[in-house]
């Protein structure tokens, strides 16, 4: 149990550095049930730290099991947090060149229910405070689904400097330097989050900010972009953890790959037939 500890504050940790890649995309029926498909991948020099460190523990330098993140008992577990009535569909093991994890889908019979977390839980393996995601639906000829943004306390901001008294060296804040630019551009290279709405549907009014077709993108971080980033950019970007979603969403406006729907409330009416 202590070095499952271990390996779950570490895989965590390595999340929160930026190594992972999170697809999430919810599709909705005129009905209100639907599904939840996700992808969660792992750089693979990541997997291969964590299995070196497995190996370390081992008895007479046995090899052990490989690391694997497809675990589906844990999916199921997983899909009960997210609501009364979600369920484990299924899934399976996902590789790519550069990543590995898994792709699950769960299934929900009625979308008011379904709450999903937009920030990782913190290292360590404890649940995040962060409110989750919620909806709100109404079904009819045209059904409308209304998706709740969480509201987050504002960081705490520094107080002013009086007029005509000189800042002092801790109330101005640090230039940054060209090594801590590299330090952040290759802390988030890679990293991808990305969370959207489908509805099995024809939308016939939404508010959406960013909308393609059916489907309607609540969150997509695309941080390999982050080349195109000033360095003041990329100091805003590492202290935004635990920052307001409207810091967040000043920051999309201009950070390259970084994109919010900039309302609280997403509503989207749509009925039944072709996208």
């Amino acid at each position: 149990m202590k070095l499952l500890r271990l390996l779950v504050t570490g895989c965590m940790m390595f999340l929160l550095a930026g190594c992972f890649q999170v697809t999430t995309v919810v599709r909705v029926n005129p009905d209100g049930s639907g599904t939840v498909e996700e992808r969660v991948l792992l750089s693979n020099k990541i997997v291969a730290q964590i299995e070196e460190l497995v190996r370390s523990f081992e008895d007479k330098g046995g090899k052990g099991k490989p690391f694997d993140m497809f675990q589906p008992d844990q999916l199921k577990e997983h899909a009960r947090s997210m609501g009364k009535g979600v369920t484990y569909r299924g899934g399976e093991k996902a590789v790519t060149p550069d990543y590995t994890g898994y792709w699950a889908t769960y299934a929900f019979s009625d979308i008011n229910t379904l709450k999903l977390n937009q920030q990782s839980a913190p290292a360590g393996g404890t649940e995040s405070k962060a409110l989750p995601l919620s909806f709100r639906f109404k079904k009819g000829p045209a059904s409308t689904l209304t998706i709740l943004q969480p509201k987050t306390e504002p960081s705490r901001v520094a107080p002013a400097v009086p007029d005509g008294k000189p800042a002092s060296p801790a109330d101005v804040p640090p230039q940054m330097t060209e090594e801590k630019t590299k330090e952040l551009l290759e802390m988030f290279m890679g990293m991808k989050f990305a969370l959207a709405v489908e509805v099995n549907g024809t939308i016939l009014s939404t508010n959406a900010t960013h909308r393609d077709g059916n489907r309607l993108t609540i969150v997509d971080f695309d941080l390999g972009k982050l080349g195109n980033a000033t360095p003041d950019e990329l100091e805003k970007l590492s202290q935004m953890k635990g920052g307001s979603l409207e810091e967040a969403k000043e920051l999309a406006k201009n950070i390259p790959g970084v994109a919010f729907d900039l309302n609280e409330k997403v509503t989207v009416v749509f009925e039944k037939g072709r996208p």
